[in-house]
């Protein structure tokens, strides 16, 4: 049972919670979004512009759950202050870091588990550079039509006229950060295990990506020597009570349910269905992948949909070893990653994002979110969809 533990995902998500905790602790997440919501000068679209796009970047590098986790609470206080409806830039986050998060590797733990799988079948196109390269137009693609869809749905919030803006404006971002030489040792630390995930592929590095991500968080915690004596004194305690322990044993716990189900046959027979009916095409068997992961992701989590499709499409290329599989991973990547956003509980990150809303005055709903992003998960999709068909046997082949 421990042998279906994937322990490659979870140390390559715990290394990048500890740089998430680090960041957290010295207040650098807090000080983007106050520079951010200056920037916006108070205007509500460039905040869910300039929000968004902050947290997708994040999310190419730490996972999209990590990211909400930080940033939503600091963006439902910036609009409290400014006195909007906190709704939509939380939805903005929440899908676009959903989105973007699908042309990284170690954004989306849907991704991080394709490539765990691919590394262990030696295919060399599913690392760091393999998923920018290979989803990175895509995913640009998605996210500006996704945005696109956003300013016509909320037209109408977007006139409105915030108050308090002055306050807020006139608010110094760097009283947020608590020690400046904390925040910049990290992020040269991240910057540098960040280059390291893209050389392990130009140089052909003999080291795995988690252990790269491990080694890069045990340097940041060696480096960091806060001001503050007593977070000094207490910074491995500060940062372990910041680790999301209970995601990481869902992970653990959800490989070994998998693997269980799989022992027992019913994944395969989920493999021969699919095979059986879309298998004479190899493209439509690709755009099957596509909208089937998308619509399962949208009532399921996309994380246990993941995990179960994955051997679902080993099973495939064993059943007709002429199918070659690559395109297949790529399709549930897209398809786990965009189908996500249809629904509240289509990624945990947007549960995460629908708790912390809660907090405040206007929680998001359910028929609020599925109007904004169902929409979205089509649009997306049917981008998706073009680029397997106009891509296939080159840019996501193996050939």
């Amino acid at each position: 049972m421990l042998g279906w533990i994937e322990f490659e995902v979870i140390g390559l998500l715990l290394g990048m919670m500890v740089f998430a905790a680090i960041l957290e602790l010295c207040g650098f997440f807090e000080f983007i979004a106050v520079k951010a919501a200056k920037m916006s000068g108070g205007d509500p679209w460039k905040l869910i512009v300039l929000l968004g796009t902050f947290t997708t970047l994040i999310s190419l590098v730490i996972d999209n759950v990590t990211a909400i986790i930080i940033i939503a609470p600091v963006t439902l206080r910036i609009c409290n202050r400014m006195e909007i409806n906190p709704v939509p830039p939380l939805l903005a986050e929440a899908i676009l870091s959903d989105t973007g998060g699908v042309a990284s590797m170690v954004g989306d733990p849907p991704n991080v588990m394709i490539a765990a799988e691919a590394a262990s079948r030696d295919m060399d196109h599913f690392g760091f550079n393999g998923f920018l390269i290979r989803l990175g137009v895509l995913t640009l693609i998605a996210w500006i039509a996704t945005l696109g869809y956003m300013r016509w749905y909320y037209r109408d919030w977007i006139e409105s006229k915030p108050h308090s803006v002055e306050s807020l404006l006139a608010e110094d971002e760097w009283d947020a950060v608590d020690d400046r030489k904390l925040m910049y040792t990290t992020l040269a630390i991240l910057s540098l295990t960040v280059m390291m995930f893209s050389a392990k592929e130009f140089l052909h590095l003999d080291i795995e990506i988690h252990a790269i991500a491990l080694a890069g968080a045990g340097l940041a915690l060696v480096a960091a020597k806060p001001e503050d004596n007593e977070l000094r004194g207490g910074l491995m305690h500060r940062v372990t009570e910041k680790v999301e322990w209970a995601a990481l044993l869902f992970f653990a716990g959800l490989f070994i349910l998998v693997g269980a189900v799989g022992n027992v046959g019913y994944l395969s027979d989920l493999a021969y269905w699919i095979y059986n009916n879309f298998g004479s095409d190899e493209v439509m068997l690709a755009v099957a992948i596509v909208w089937v992961s998308a619509i399962a992701s949208a009532i399921v989590d996309n994380i246990p949909f993941t995990a179960a499709m994955i051997p679902v499409i080993v099973s495939i290329g064993e059943a007709d070893p002429s199918i070659e599989i690559e395109p297949l991973f790529w399709a549930l990547a897209m398809g786990a990653g965009f189908g996500g956003n249809a629904t509240p509980i289509g990624s945990s990150a947007n549960v995460m994002t629908v708790a912390i809303s809660e907090r405040g005055p206007r929680p998001i709903t359910t028929r609020e979110w599925i109007r904004v992003g169902l929409p979205v998960m089509v649009i997306t999709c049917i981008v998706a969809t073009f680029f397997i068909i106009a891509f296939h046997g080159t840019l996501y082949s193996s050939l």
